[in-house]
Order: C-alpha cells, then sequence, then structure tokens
C-alpha cells in the first residue's frame, strides 16, 4: 500500500467508520511498519471497506480532485 493509499483508507475511516474504525486509524497511524502490516493482515474487512479502490476511497479521491 502506497503512501497515498493509506491516507485514503485513514481518511475514509475516520470520516465514514464508527468510533471503533477512528480509533483503528489511529493505531494504524502510530504503528510502525510492521504492526501497522499486522492491523491489516488482522482487519482485512476493514481495509478493503475504506481502503483502495472501495467506493469510500473513490469518494474521498474525486472530492480531492474536485478542490
Amino acid at each position: 500500500m502506497t503512501q497515498q493509499d493509506f491516507h485514503v483508507l485513514e481518511t475514509c475511516m475516520h470520516r465514514f467508520g464508527g468510533r471503533f474504525c477512528e480509533k483503528l486509524a489511529d493505531a494504524m497511524c502510530a504503528a510502525d511498519p510492521i504492526n501497522r502490516q499486522k492491523l491489516f493482515d488482522a482487519f482485512p474487512d476493514i481495509v478493503m471497506k475504506y481502503g483502495p479502490g472501495s467506493n469510500f476511497a473513490k469518494l474521498v479521491s474525486q472530492e480531492a480532485v474536485n478542490v
């Protein structure tokens, strides 16, 4: 996952996810690369729902283009 992809994932989790997703995004931001990967592996459904290629990511990316 690129840095840009991660930024979109983190933004989507904060904007569209619930409180758990917000806290998980905070943990992912604070984690070193190894622990971040552990979180990605532990929550693949959340990464797929909010990450690159998701409807949420497309919305966030489109908003960034329209600014």
